[in-house]
């Protein structure tokens, strides 16, 4: 693949800034989301700018927040988070179960792809 992109905030709870993109297409990013804004990006910086990830990043100055993942990596562990993956598939499971004995409800897919439960509401007064 040229590309992959990974969202622990959904699945895994984490916080939204945590997606990540990543290329093997070393210059796309900058090509995308440069603005040449001179006043963020200075060239006489004591370090190498080429490090600097606001002209690749799609939030400019924001940079991807992930060491907050990188914590609750340190802090669940592998262990934890599959636990945690396990309730969540459990919990749709359950939801799922819980929907098909409720009048009013239509279950889109019975056999959920993930942890999506898909239905619709239909109201008394429009049921047949």
């Amino acid at each position: 693949a040229d590309s992959v992109t990974w969202n622990p905030h959904k699945l895994l709870a984490a916080p939204q800034q945590c997606s990540t993109f990543l290329t093997k297409h070393k210059t796309i990013l900058k090509e995308c989301h440069s603005s040449n804004a001179t006043y963020l990006f200075q060239k006489d910086k004591f370090y190498d700018t080429s490090y600097d990830t606001g002209d690749k990043h799609i939030q400019c100055g924001r940079r991807a927040d992930v060491l907050k993942f990188w914590f609750m990596w340190k802090a669940k562990g592998h262990s934890g988070f599959e636990k945690h993956i396990d309730k969540v598939f459990d919990n749709a499971k359950h939801f799922l179960e819980h929907i098909k004995q409720r009048n009013g409800f239509k279950i889109v897919l019975e056999k959920p792809e993930c942890t999506n439960v898909m239905f619709w509401y239909v109201p008394k007064c429009l049921r047949g």
